[in-house]
């Protein structure tokens, strides 16, 4: 079963990367013109130069390289003259470095790729929103070699996969490790968020407050029951999507240290895991410009004096640090066996209950640390609900 795993541009990943089920390595540069699913402050810099080197490393390594262009919205730039020509170089340069495949979220970036670059396969970003078994044939039909579907609608949902397999031919590929909400509100908006924040031609230039994901992790941290209604698949319940016919799973992502996409590889490589469940999701403890004091790196995106409040922006900063979750992972063998025979679409949480019971068996909290999580999270977004995180006065 391959897996695709995503890329920190650290040279120390390639290296320890096992590469037996890994059969990719995904990632972007920190801003193009194009933008992606990853907002660039979250990223590790690299340039150009330094991004060419590491794709040959891979390549000596054995693997293959998935460069993502998944943004949702180009700004209409892809319109004008001098978008056109900042879009072919900067796929032309994919070209010459030799990456192997990319990713997208818009129809029309697969369809200038497969007739101006035929050498690439195509994958189609989760962030396209491939729900149903009829879009997947509309992208399939345009040409798509590879379709990552929806994580916040289709994970769990057996009945639909067994649909979508059933129309297509092409490669399906789903995110294991993800804990977005359960039919996200935020999801469309958030991809978009992502896509001008990390666009090298915004008029923001990279600076952007993540409200999406401030709103996701407060909804979780006061409903726990949010944790184990997500849509995560553990590393020991692979084998129930493969038998659906799934070929591939991703693994996120590339704003983590090393060490942190290692330890994902190695428990979904292995399919197992002893520990906290949330060790194998992202969150921004274990970000990779975050752990790292960077004064350079915080300068470039936050000292926005003319664009935002930076004293009420520093005195949110420590709404980033751990909240005390645990799930014991060992304790939630069984959980995926009531999905395969019954439809979360069919019914409401409130009617059906099994993940509240669940939670309630699990998620173990401390219950100071997610009141000071809490109280946090509740300030940081008052004060951008009601505006003071813009004025000074």
């Amino acid at each position: 079963m391959p897996f695709s795993a995503p890329t920190n541009w650290q040279r120390d990943l390639i290296q320890n990367i096992q590469e037996n089920s890994v059969v990719e390595l995904y990632g972007k540069l920190t801003a193009d013109f194009v933008g992606g699913g990853k907002l660039s402050y979250q990223l590790p810099q690299v340039s150009r130069r330094q991004a060419a080197i590491h794709v040959k490393e891979i390549h000596n390594k054995g693997l293959r390289f998935n460069y993502l262009l998944n943004a949702l919205c180009l700004d209409n730039l892809e319109w004008t003259i001098s978008g056109q020509r900042r879009l072919y170089s900067l796929l032309d340069w994919l070209a010459k470095i030799k990456v192997d495949s990319v990713t997208v979220s818009i129809p029309y970036l697969l369809e200038i790729i497969k007739r101006h670059y035929p050498q690439f396969k195509v994958c189609i970003s989760t962030l396209a929103s491939v729900n149903s078994a009829q879009r997947a044939k509309y992208w399939e039909e345009l040409g798509a070699d590879r379709i990552t579907l929806l994580n916040v609608d289709v994970n769990r949902d057996f009945f639909l996969l067994k649909q979508i397999r059933n129309s297509v031919s092409c490669e399906l590929q789903i995110i294991a490790n993800v804990n977005c909400l359960y039919k996200c509100p935020f999801y469309l908006y958030h991809a978009n968020l992502a896509s001008h924040g990390s666009q090298s031609l915004h008029s923001t230039n990279g600076f952007v407050i993540d409200y999406c994901r401030l709103s996701c992790r407060y909804k979780q941290l006061k409903n726990p029951i949010d944790f184990i209604r997500s849509t995560w698949i553990r590393p020991e319940d692979i084998r129930y999507y493969e038998d659906l016919g799934i070929e591939w799973f991703k693994l996120i992502d590339r704003g983590m240290t090393t060490e942190t996409i290692l330890t994902i590889v190695e428990a979904y490589m292995n399919r197992d895991y002893n520990g906290n469940l949330l060790d194998l999701f992202p969150d921004h403890t274990k970000n990779i410009m975050f752990q790292r004091f960077n004064l350079r790196h915080k300068i470039r995106y936050f000292l926005r004096p003319f664009m935002v409040n930076i004293f009420k922006l520093y005195n949110n900063r420590r709404v980033l640090t751990n909240v005390g979750v645990y799930i014991d992972n060992k304790m939630l063998d069984g959980f995926i066996v009531r999905f395969l025979k019954n439809s979360c679409s069919l019914m409401s949480c409130e009617e059906c209950g099994y993940c509240e019971s669940i939670a309630k068996r699990v998620v173990k909290i401390n219950t100071h640390l997610q009141a000071q999580g809490l109280d946090r999270y509740r300030k940081y977004l008052d004060d951008i609900i009601s505006g003071s995180m813009f004025r000074y006065f």
